[in-house]
Parts: C-alpha cells; sequence; structure tokens
C-alpha cells in the first residue's frame, strides 16, 4: 500500500483529535521509511523481513509509542501512534507480500499485480480516511482541502501507472536474484 497509509493515518487522527497529523503520517509510513533507508544503504531486507515482520513492526510500534510517550505525555496518544505503525502491517498484506517472521511463511494478496485493483483499493481508503479528517472543524486545512484528496490520487494512479501489472512488490536494494527466490517463495506458499 502506498497512499492508502495516509487514509489510515487521517482516520486515526479523525479518532483521536489531540494527536498530531503529521507524527501520525509519519509513524504510518514507518516501515516505509526504514525500508528505503536499508536501500539507500544497500542492505537487502527481503519482502520486508527487517521492516515488516510481526517482529520487526512490534520493535517499531515499541519504540513509537515511546519515544510518543516522553515526547507528548500522552498515553492514549502514544497508543494510537503505535497502531499507526501496527495498521501499517496489513495494509501491505493486502498490495504486496511479507515474511510474517524469519523462516516464516510470505503473506499477502498481492494486489500490486493488478493495478488498477490496487488503484481501486487505495483510492477507498484514502477517500475514507479524508472524509473522516475532514468532519474535525480543528483538522489541518492542508490536509482537508479538496486539493490534497486530488494530490493523493494523482500520486497513486501515477504509480499503479509507472509500476504497471507484473511487478510483485516495492523496489528493495535485494536484487533481481533475490526478488526470484522471492516470488518461487510465495509461489509455494
Amino acid at each position: 500500500m502506498i497512499t492508502g497509509h495516509v487514509g489510515v493515518a487521517y482516520g486515526l487522527r479523525a479518532w483521536r483529535r489531540d494527536a498530531s497529523l503529521l507524527a501520525l503520517l509519519v509513524a504510518a509510513v514507518l516501515p516505509d521509511i526504514l525500508d528505503v533507508g536499508y536501500a539507500a544503504a544497500g542492505f537487502c531486507s527481503p519482502a520486508g523481513l527487517y521492516s515488516h515482520s510481526l517482529p520487526a513492526a512490534g520493535l517499531l510500534a515499541a519504540l513509537t509509542l515511546a519515544v510518543a510517550a516522553v515526547w507528548t505525555r500522552n498515553t492514549g496518544v502514544a497508543l494510537v501512534m503505535a497502531a499507526a505503525v501496527l495498521l501499517h502491517v496489513p495494509a501491505d498484506w493486502i498490495t504486496g507480500f511479507k515474511y510474517l517472521w524469519a523462516g516464516g511463511p510470505i503473506v499477502g494478496l498481492v494486489l500490486y499485480l493488478h493495478a488498477w485493483l490496487d488503484l481501486a483499493l487505495e483510492v477507498v481508503v484514502v477517500a475514507a480516511g479524508w472524509r473522516l479528517l475532514r468532519r474535525d472543524p480543528r483538522a489541518p486545512r492542508w490536509a482537508t482541502h479538496w486539493v490534497a484528496l486530488v494530490a493523493l490520487f494523482a500520486a497513486q494512479a501515477t504509480f499503479d501507472i509507472v509500476k504497471g501489472s507484473g511487478e510483485p512488490g516495492k523496489p528493495s536494494a535485494c536484487g533481481a536474484a533475490e526478488r526470484a527466490r522471492l516470488e518461487r517463495l510465495r509461489d509455494d506458499s
């Protein structure tokens, strides 16, 4: 999932109005931020093993909870921040495929193989989160303006058009051989 994570953050902010939307946006994409860091460092994290698996997401959520609790001094906000990290993983099980744990199975519906289905799902998630957030009169105007919604739709459409059907996941530093091995594992599971 790409822009759908933004929709999840919007929905969480609509539910917990004292949480920072910017902080929720970062928390909602934290596993992907970690993956970008791995790729930049040339470190292979096959199928999100070190960022999206249950142990990795649990660790990221715990760290997020601790930092948010210290930063905000609000347990409720800290719990919502941790939830944003944890909700990233099942969302990615729908659009991609990820290891559950090291040596464990790879799970996912891999909607990335069907660009139009991915686009439709992400548009629904983004629109739902945007609509929930828009009901809050104190929500940031930049996030609830119709231009923000159109920009998110355009970003997702661009991703799906450029990526096209056929690629099973997000780019990684693992290389072609590792991607082929992961496709075989996914097909065997």
